[in-house]
């Protein structure tokens, strides 16, 4: 599969929940979170070699997997019944049961080829909307997109409204589904609940993510657990003597994207990041994991237009995380807007003076545990995109020890950062996938 790969739609067809949601239930409000999150479709790709536990010929795999597939939707879609309905306003869901986009595929291609050299611009076959314009407000929330391989291997893409759903909110979701799907005692499976509006009511007045949509480019580079542990020591200092991974491979990319930067542009820019983090365990009481919503805030770090060492930038980092440990929740409320930054830095981002950076992670975040629908865990997991310009996702391995970082930069950023000598003093740009 080194060039393009052909995908054929063989059926398009609405899932509905099992059964229908109570009347006291149909219209869901929104959460001044979701009212603030980006209005984007995220994308999750799910690739499986595809064992079942049935032999058979390869139709009639297809078809045992399609139907598990189909059934077990329906059945999670009865718990998850605001994933069924279609965003009414700024503040509410109308849980009306129309249910979610399904689609199956056929591709032309062998899965074992991609996993040799893998292309993240070839998985936008895999997508069921349009990766250019992926605005995610006004469809399903919920999109689905089956592709099977001539080898037998599986394609699960899932597309989820940020307008309701986090990265834990799905992970909640894909957990509860493959437990269905694999046939699991419903006493034994957990339950969504559908809380975040009551702690953060919905607002007539609020301040919307920001959406600025453009052609770029997404690579995926490889952190071993041993390199890690070699940059954590090389970024450590007195001020932050033992950094985690996440805030050493953070500085290091920061670093790198903005030498980028200045090299394209001419000079070093000051900057701003801003980095996710869940708000489900700074709440007071904390809510649990499988509180689904958007509970998402970004701390914000800054730096001049002056060079700056890894260290330094760590400890920036480690001094934004206890401030917004301390006030990011109460600021996120006062301000009802996603970031907290001065309005000076604001008018630098309008027009375009300061570099923006934006850093999410779903470490621990139990994907290749969870999407296990019957017939083996998944083989890789990713996150696709191609329209977010410096957006970098943290995600752990197959075997839960090292770290890909899903980097998306414009085209012409990227032709310098994939050979930045000291990112890849610690990465691997795009290796095979075993």
């Amino acid at each position: 599969m080194s060039g393009a790969v052909e995908v054929e739609i063989l059926l398009k067809e609405t899932i509905k929940p099992s059964f229908p949601t109570p009347h006291q239930l149909r219209n869901f409000q929104l959460s001044i979170l979701d009212q603030i999150a980006l209005p984007v479709y995220i994308s999750n790709i799910f690739l499986y070699k595809a064992n079942d536990e049935e032999d058979g010929d390869l139709d009639a795999k297809t078809e045992r997997i399609s139907q598990r597939l189909k059934s077990s939707l329906s059945e999670t879609l009865a718990q998850f019944y605001p994933f069924a309905g279609k965003i009414k306003d700024e503040v509410s869901i109308e849980c009306n049961d129309d249910g979610v986009e399904y689609i199956e595929a056929r591709a032309n291609g062998l899965l074992s080829e991609y996993l040799q050299k893998p292309d993240q611009n070839i998985l936008k076959e895999f997508h069921p909307f349009d990766t250019e314009n992926p605005i995610g407000s006004t469809g399903p929330i919920l999109i689905v997109q089956v592709t099977f391989f001539k080898c037998g291997g599986v394609a699960l893409e899932i597309s989820s409204s940020h307008k309701l759903i986090d990265g834990i909110s799905l992970a909640t979701f894909i957990n509860i589904w493959a437990a269905t799907a694999r046939g699991q005692s419903s006493k034994a499976i957990m339950v969504p609940e559908f809380v975040t509006a009551s702690i953060f009511p919905p607002s007539e007045f609020f301040m919307a993510f920001p959406v600025h949509l453009s052609r770029c480019e997404q690579i995926r580079f490889v952190f071993d657990p041993s390199k890690i542990n070699e940059l954590k020591a090389k970024v450590a200092s007195a001020s932050v003597p033992k950094p985690s991974r996440v805030e050493a491979l953070t500085a290091l990319i920061w670093k790198c994207a903005r030498d980028v930067s200045g090299s394209t542009r001419g000079s070093t820019r000051a900057s701003l990041l801003v980095h996710a983090v869940n708000l489900r365990t700074l709440v007071v009481p904390p809510l649990p994991n499988n509180s689904v919503g958007n509970n998402v805030g970004y701390l914000s770090a800054q730096t001049s237009d002056k060079e700056i060492e890894l260290h330094e930038l760590v400890c920036i980092l480690r001094k934004a995380k206890e401030e917004f440990s301390k006030n990011g929740l109460q600021n996120l409320l006062e301000t009802k807007s996603i970031f907290n930054i001065p309005e000076s830095i604001k008018d630098k981002l309008e027009r375009d003076e300061i570099d923006f950076f934006t850093f999410s992670s779903v470490l621990r975040f139990p994907f290749y545990e969870a999407a296990e629908f019957g017939w083996g865990k998944p083989l890789h997991v990713t996150f696709p995109n191609y329209v977010f310009p410096n957006l970098f996702l943290l995600i752990d391995t197959k075997d839960g020890e090292g770290i890909e970082a899903l980097v998306t930069l414009r085209t012409e950023d990227m032709a310098l950062f994939e050979c930045n000598q000291e990112l890849l003093e610690f990465a691997t740009v795009n290796p095979p996938i075993n």
